[in-house]
């Protein structure tokens, strides 16, 4: 078993009753910036959860592409950050 490394931001998904925020290891609020991520989250069937995890986009070749977390050249973008 082994774990692959993705080149991404490490970050909390907080629902709590209902609502998400989306937070840095800084604790930075990236909610708004990852909109489309924080209502995948609030869709989720728990009324309560955290999620510690990594927010990567990746390129075409399927490799993450941490600078691109910013901005990214969306001609070259493969998916959507998750």
């Amino acid at each position: 078993m082994y774990e692959e490394k993705v080149d991404g931001w490490r970050m909390l998904a907080v629902k709590l009753a209902g609502q998400v925020r989306l937070l840095s290891r800084q604790g930075t609020d990236h909610t708004r910036r990852f909109s489309d991520l924080a209502k995948a989250v609030v869709a989720l069937p728990h009324a309560s959860v955290i999620i510690d995890g990594e927010l990567a986009v990746f390129d075409r070749a399927l490799r993450s592409r941490w600078d691109w977390l910013r901005g990214a050249p969306s001609d070259e973008v493969a998916t959507p950050p998750c």
